[in-house]
């Protein structure tokens, strides 16, 4: 199914090593040096690579052959692009407008005792977001009846502080992932079908473990954003820097692995995100406390075989996943279920 059919319905750091990092503290806990768990290990890492790969053939609409290319001058052009990405030759000025009201949605929404007429209220002081939203409650992925909702007030009662929240997150990024031209067209529809499948994961892990969910849904979005980002200024350079010429698909992918989380924080700074938002970030960078409980980097793993699944090239397939995950596998199929019901319920 082309990337353009399943939109319509559902409307790094490179991750091998870091999801089999993630794994081993699920698998080798007890005995890390025992033969069975080496093999064990080389398997999981295996697994990674594979999801790895296929996730970005997909992404970047090449061949495997194509991202493994590497010679001296792919390593220099790299070095070069990267320069530029760091002495600020990316635009966060293209970031999607973030509400002046979303500090406080974002605590009235995580906040039990807020009321439904306290968060109407809220939303209702933004026009422009208020109709995004009804737009975005309304559309196959959020849409829970038959019957439209058709005012702020009733999606609040209908969907509930989470449903909100998760709508109020999806509908800011929904101004960056619009085409502006053919090329970035497809990789834009491929980023929000990913962007969803790890927003709703990274929530799910959350709340189905017994944790306070907050801002992870909107996290969750966020390394589909800064991959679309760092593309965008990758096609600029092409077009204003001649001498670069073509970016390979394998000087791509390297550079979107190396500075997503970067870009991911950039983001949160600059949106005024909570500091537990920084906190996540840092972890899946791999440069903040590790913790035994990572959803966030679960929701981005499970999202890339949801969305490589959906389009029938995931290399893995969902009891494969698990092994890449920090959640106990019965967590993992609570939200694969859940996951698999929302797409079902689009088609």
């Amino acid at each position: 199914m082309i990337a353009s059919q399943w939109i319509s319905r559902l409307f790094s750091r490179s991750m091998p090593k870091e999801a089999a990092l993630v794994v081993l503290g699920k698998t080798n806990s007890s005995n890390p040096l025992t033969p069975a768990n080496v093999v064990a290990d080389r398997r999981i890492q295996k697994s990674a690579a594979e999801l790895d790969q296929s996730f970005f053939c997909w992404l970047l609409s090449c061949s495997s052959e194509e991202l493994a290319q590497d010679s001296e001058a792919l390593r220099e052009k790299e070095m070069r692009v990267l320069k530029m990405l760091d002495q600020g030759h990316l635009a966060l000025e293209q970031l999607p407008r973030r509400p002046a009201s979303l500090p406080m949605l974002i605590k009235l929404l995580n906040d039990d005792e807020s009321s439904h007429s306290e968060i109407t209220k809220v939303l209702l002081t933004d026009p422009a977001l208020t109709s995004q939203i009804l737009k975005t409650a309304n559309s196959p992925f959020f849409r829970i009846s038959s019957d439209t909702i058709e005012s702020v007030d009733q999606a609040v009662l209908v969907l509930g502080s989470r449903g909100v929240r998760n709508i109020v997150s999806a509908t800011v990024m929904m101004p960056m992932m619009k085409r502006k031209n053919s090329r970035e067209g497809e990789l834009s529809e491929k980023a929000w079908q990913w962007a969803l499948l790890s927003a709703t994961a990274s929530d799910q892990y959350s709340s189905r473990q017994g944790r306070e969910p907050g801002a992870l849904y909107l996290l969750g979005l966020l390394p589909s954003l800064a991959y679309l980002m760092i593309y965008r200024s990758l096609l600029a350079y092409q077009k204003d820097v001649p001498s670069l010429g073509e970016i390979e698909p394998a000087v791509v992918r390297s550079i979107l692995s190396k500075r997503c989380w970067r870009v991911c924080q950039a983001i949160s700074q600059q949106w005024g995100l909570p500091d537990t938002c920084k906190e996540y970030l840092l972890e899946a960078e791999g440069t903040g406390v590790r913790s035994e409980f990572r959803p966030l980097i679960d929701g981005v793993t499970l999202g890339r075989h949801k969305a490589l699944e959906a389009n029938s090239v995931s290399p893995l397939d969902d009891e494969q996943v698990f092994a890449l995950t920090s959640a106990p596998n019965a967590i993992d199929l609570k939200v694969v279920n859940y996951l698999d019901r929302a797409l079902g319920d689009t088609a």
